[in-house]
């Protein structure tokens, strides 16, 4: 009778997401980054303007708050104020070089205790170790660790052009350190192009097995090409058919969730909702062909933007 019911619930969940086909929550990674361009705080004021313009109900910052100064407590208070999710991404780890449980546990806590005073952050993990490729001994304490302590996860789907928004802000910031002339607006609709495509084909790929579109997570970097085009990229994906929703209301679907899956992974959602190979890369880079492939587009599309 429990299963029963428990099956039914499932079947009226997966009716009303796609009743609300298309939903789509905003992600901001490698969050508080330093003045570039931008001064820091003029960067995340711009960001939580244009934001509220695109009629952003509520995004989620990931976040490790290494070292935090005044200035990075105000950006945090700032994004708080504004009712969006801030996640313990933890303080300062390093997938490469660390393979250490207690360290890890430190850092967790570390960033707990100083992401609490803020009203936005509700004890949400998004914790990369316990997706890529590692010890599993670690993983399974880490695990036990985070749960006995009453964290939650915060996950976002796999997709595998993230950090191309990294690397377009890398060769713009080169391009002014040099006082060298950009087309901002090449520069943007290459933007929109490549972020809004990815999502594009990852939807259109779960909607043929699924026959439904499961929510999605678009997971941008926070840096000075986000703050300018944020709202060109969600009005692009709103008229492809995207629904903006609150981060909170994803991390509560019971469906999405990676506790429904027993697991804490990334974006471990992806493979349990789709059937999907798990594809064990929270953070891939712009490397080897996605990097010649975005080489060559933005040849065509920003001349000029390659050159030093």
């Amino acid at each position: 009778m429990i299963k029963r019911c428990i099956l039914v619930s499932l079947l009226l969940l997966m009716t009303s997401l796609a009743a609300h086909a298309r939903e789509l929550v905003v992600v901001f990674e490698n969050s508080l980054q330093p003045s570039t361009s931008l001064d820091a705080m003029a960067r995340s004021q711009m960001l939580m303007r244009n934001l509220a313009m695109a009629e952003v109900p509520q995004a989620m910052f990931l976040i490790k708050p290494r070292a935090l100064d005044n200035k990075d407590k105000a950006r945090l208070q700032l994004y708080s104020d504004r009712g969006h999710l801030l996640v313990n991404a933890g303080y300062n780890h390093s997938l490469v070089s660390k393979s250490d449980l207690y360290a890890y546990e430190v850092g967790i806590l570390k960033a707990n205790r100083l992401l609490s005073p803020y009203s936005g952050y509700r004890q949400h993990l998004h914790f990369s170790y316990l997706h890529e490729q590692g010890d599993s001994a670690i993983q399974r304490s880490l695990i036990g660790f985070v749960k006995m302590r009453g964290y939650r996860p915060a996950f976002t789907t796999y997709n595998p052009w993230r950090g191309v928004d990294a690397y377009l802000n890398q060769l713009y910031q080169a391009r002014i350190k040099l006082n060298r002339p950009v087309n901002m607006a090449a520069l943007e609709s290459a933007y929109v192009e490549l972020l809004a495509q990815t999502l594009v084909e990852q939807d259109a790929l779960a909607f043929n097995l699924l026959g439904y579109s499961p929510p999605q997570t678009l997971v941008l970097q926070e840096n000075d090409l986000a703050a300018y085009f944020v709202v060109a990229l969600l009005d692009e994906l709103i008229a492809r058919g995207w629904q903006l929703i609150s981060a909170q209301r994803l991390v509560d679907a019971p469906i999405a969730n990676p506790l429904f899956s027993s697991g804490w992974g990334a974006n471990s959602f992806w493979p349990a909702v789709t059937g999907l190979p798990d594809i064990r890369v929270a953070y891939p880079r712009t490397l080897g062909e996605r990097k010649t492939y975005v080489d060559n587009f933005l040849q065509s599309r920003v001349p000029g933007l390659l050159e030093h």
